[in-house]
């Protein structure tokens, strides 16, 4: 029994020991996987996560012009939303291209329908690996009597178009192809959003940097004059008298 133990152990021992030389088991750093294009985001931040409405594009507003006045360095959008109010989607737009800033943009799980629209006028455009994005006809309703109702559809009509058309001109597609791509609802994954433009690169390494805002000391200029002793006023001269 006690050879029978003395063996195991031996053997125990010499199996650790080839384990320990075996190039395969030997311990050293883990090889990095091969990483995509970089970018680096700064705080200079806005998120448009959820529905698109008249309350958050009006704080996105607000945000987007308070950046800007405090430098021209790029301005993030990170977007997480399924869409929303294509009139509340045109006010951040109308604004991004007020400003003197340029607009980044970074999709990190979706962009559908508005969201999506509001990724094409960015300057530039990004998308993790695993962003779905989505594109389609934008939809209006109408109520009330038939005359109203069909004026009112030919203006939304020639609206829609006309914002169909800039989409179209962003993404550098034929108008005819796109109208006709989105005609149903136009699904993407990250690799297809970029083979056709509505983003610039998928992006698998991200890093953040701080942007410095230089504070600018309000001085104030205080205007006084010193008081200086007037030179006494002469008596009037009373004119003499000729009798």
């Amino acid at each position: 029994m006690t050879f029978v133990r003395s063996l195991a152990l031996t053997s125990l021992v010499a199996l650790a020991a080839a384990c320990a030389s075996s190039p395969t088991h030997a311990a050293g750093p883990k090889e990095k996987k091969p990483t995509g294009p970089e970018i680096v985001m700064t705080d200079r931040v806005i998120e448009i996560a959820g529905g698109i409405g008249f309350d958050n594009m009006k704080a996105a507003q607000k945000r987007l012009l308070e950046l800007d006045a405090q430098g021209s360095d790029p301005i993030w959008l990170r977007i997480n939303s399924p869409g929303g109010s294509v009139d509340a989607g045109l006010v951040l737009i109308d604004t991004m291209k007020s400003v003197d800033s340029p607009i980044y943009c970074v999709v990190e799980s979706s962009a559908y329908s508005m969201a999506a629209i509001l990724l094409t006028f960015c300057d530039k455009k990004y998308g993790l690996e695993h962003a779905t994005f989505m594109l389609h006809e934008a939809s209006y309703g109408t109520a009330g009597e038939d005359p109203q109702n069909r004026s009112k559809l030919d203006f939304l009509t020639k609206y829609l178009d006309r914002l169909h058309e800039q989409i179209a001109a962003n993404l550098h597609m034929d108008l005819k192809k796109y109208r006709a791509r989105i005609r149903d609802a136009w699904w993407m994954m990250s690799d297809e959003a970029k083979s056709i433009g509505l983003i610039d690169e998928i992006i698998t390494n991200t890093e953040y940097q701080e942007v410095v805002v230089a504070k600018s000391e309000e001085k104030k200029t205080v205007s006084y004059s010193e008081d200086k002793e007037q030179p006494a006023t002469p008596a009037p001269t009373i004119p003499k008298r000729h009798d």
